[in-house]
């Protein structure tokens, strides 16, 4: 891997729900109780992957739009999470087809953070979104807010260059920190900004669960251990698996979760 870069893998629909399934759906209730948009509302969702969030948005009584870049999410979305208050449409989301204030609402989950043009993006919702609209976002708090990836990257950090570098370029993303959003937001030009943390439980059902996460998920992780020799993987393996145990028996394990949650409102 060269440094700083982030490889993602956005084709598997059924690979993304087992990697960040276990934390999305946990998401969408406190996000929209934050958000808070009215039921009746015309809402986007902004990189909507497998629809998780449009389908809360929808059984909220909201009209949703989801797009997304991955023809293989949406191909998910429609079999997992079809509602007929809800349209899937594949879009470039940094550049939208809709009217200028056509939306009420542009919200977002889990992706701004993978988006290079995160502020063309932020500029896009907001253009869209009708003066005294909401525009939201939550983002990974990846400074701290992760253990169960930090378990594996720290202890990969300390045996291979790859996963130093990847720590550096994940911890290191200053608009990822508490109320870096918040800046943006405001830098975009939105008012009556607020960011909050979010917290939600991330569960697994034991080690060869949460191992399989990452040697089989979409992100960067999966390619840095998926390159390594088999006895360099299975060092990393032992030590992650003694910090998963600690000193326990296996089985299920919690981490906490922690997301950055934004809200901000077009001027009037």
């Amino acid at each position: 891997m060269e440094a700083a870069e982030l490889r993602y893998n956005w084709a598997d629909p059924d690979v993304y729900e087992t990697f960040i399934g276990r934390w999305s759906e946990h998401l969408a209730s406190p996000f929209l109780t934050r958000a808070n948009i009215a039921p009746g509302s015309r809402v986007l969702d902004v990189a909507c992957g497998t629809g998780v969030l449009s389908k809360a948005l929808a059984e909220a009584g909201a009209h949703v739009i989801g797009v997304d870049a991955s023809e293989g999410y949406l191909e998910g979305a429609r079999r997992r999470r079809s509602h007929p208050n809800i349209a899937y449409e594949h879009g470039d989301v940094r550049h939208m087809r809709f009217d200028t204030n056509f939306f009420d609402a542009a919200v977002s989950t889990l992706a701004l953070d993978v988006i290079p043009e995160i502020e063309q993006v932020v500029a896009e919702m907001m253009r869209v979104t009708r003066p005294g609209g909401v525009v939201a976002s939550a983002v990974t708090q990846f400074l701290g807010g992760m253990p169960a990836f930090d378990l594996v990257i720290n202890t990969g950090a300390v045996l291979e260059t790859d996963f130093a570098r990847l720590r550096s370029m994940r911890a290191g993303r200053q608009l990822f920190w508490p109320n870096g959003q918040a800046t943006l937001w405001r830098k975009i030009g939105l008012v009556d900004v607020t960011e909050i943390p979010v917290v939600v439980d991330c569960e697994y059902a034991s080690f060869a669960d949460y191992w399989a996460t990452f040697t089989d998920g979409p992100g960067s992780i999966t390619s840095i251990l998926m390159a390594l020799s088999d006895d360099a993987r299975g060092s990393i393996e032992q030590h992650v698996r003694a910090g998963y145990l600690v000193g326990l028996p296996d089985g299920p394990r919690s981490f906490p979760m922690m997301f950055r949650a934004v809200r901000g409102l077009v001027p009037a």
